[in-house]
């Protein structure tokens, strides 16, 4: 078995909006406090402990604590580890679970793809001061695309999956022009969208963006490894007896994380953890501690009856 999580956090914003420094962490009225607590050092810390209390006792499973990189950025260290794993040892069968936060309230059986890619629009560049050269410009043909993104929203609802729901396609960044000269219009733009993909619409996500291409007049590039869907089947004995013992409910995760990586591999993956999603990427990040000891009582639990069976 794995119990598996990533040691990489987000930056830490705005120091100022923080109590205290991001890197010291704190207790305070029964959470500790601190960049990357919930998200995931705690899910970490409970992965740890909860595996060496079996040191020394004669086990029937092997255990693997695992610490990965690059979770918030592309993945790579969970899919390193995973290849590694699969080219290097031999076991009859293998389970992971990856300590996210989840509040232990949920068990992610799987999650949608994700592509994050950038959209390239060009135009005719022109002198400011003439109303039509907005139209003509980068900008213009940015703006007629945004103003349809809930049509496009609304079209892709039909690759709803049941377990995974709708995919979505979110724009997060745009640049574009030349701030240094304010009278000329943009003959360039950029935009970054993060597309959440079910298995229904990776099936025909070329074709889609093609299409839109077209439609919208932009070329597109992924900007990382797109990362495929996952669904794993919540009637898998181990994830029978994490949910007996957890009483969390089996869902699919809003995010993304690193579960396909090891599905990839043939590895039967969940995601369950001490944290709790609204702390994530947030400055004052906490971690309730009270939820963490029972993090690690559930995993011994769960480590005693997998060596038993």
């Amino acid at each position: 078995m794995i119990l598996t999580g990533h040691v990489d956090t987000v930056v830490s914003g705005h120091l100022a909006d923080w109590k205290f420094s991001p890197t010291d962490a704190r207790v305070e009225e029964g959470k500790l406090f601190g960049l990357g607590a919930s998200d995931m050092k705690g899910g970490d810390v409970g992965n740890l402990l909860a595996a060496a209390s079996f040191i020394g006792k004669d086990l029937s499973q092997d255990i693997w604590v695992v610490g990965t990189a690059n979770e918030e950025l592309d993945g790579k260290g969970s899919e390193d580890f995973a290849r590694y794993f699969s080219e290097n040892w031999s076991y009859d069968s293998a389970c992971c679970i990856i300590a996210e936060p989840t509040d232990l309230e949920k068990i992610y059986i799987g999650q949608r793809g994700n592509h994050f890619m950038k959209l390239h629009f060009s135009g005719k560049a022109g002198h400011a001061s003439v109303q039509e050269h907005f139209q003509q410009s980068a900008l213009g043909a940015v703006t007629y695309f945004l103003e349809n993104i809930e049509q496009i929203v609304e079209d892709l609802k039909i690759y709803k999956n049941s377990q995974l729901v709708l995919p979505t396609f979110v724009v997060t960044s745009i640049l574009s022009g030349d701030e240094n000269s304010p009278n000329k219009t943009a003959d360039f733009a950029e935009l970054v969208v993060d597309c959440r993909l079910t298995p229904e619409l990776e099936e025909v996500f070329e074709q889609v963006m093609s299409e839109l291409a077209v439609q919208y007049h932009f070329t597109h590039e992924d900007i990382v490894t797109p990362v495929l869907s996952t669904l794993t089947d919540n009637q898998a004995p181990f994830i029978q007896l994490l949910t007996n013992l957890s009483g969390a409910k089996t869902t699919a995760a809003s995010g993304s994380n690193d579960q396909g990586f090891f599905e990839n591999v043939g590895i039967r993956t969940v995601v369950f953890g001490p944290g709790q999603h609204e702390q994530c990427h947030i400055a004052n990040e906490s971690i309730i501690l009270e939820k963490l000891e029972e993090h690690i009582e559930i995993l011994q639990s769960f480590i005693k009856k997998m060596q038993e069976s």
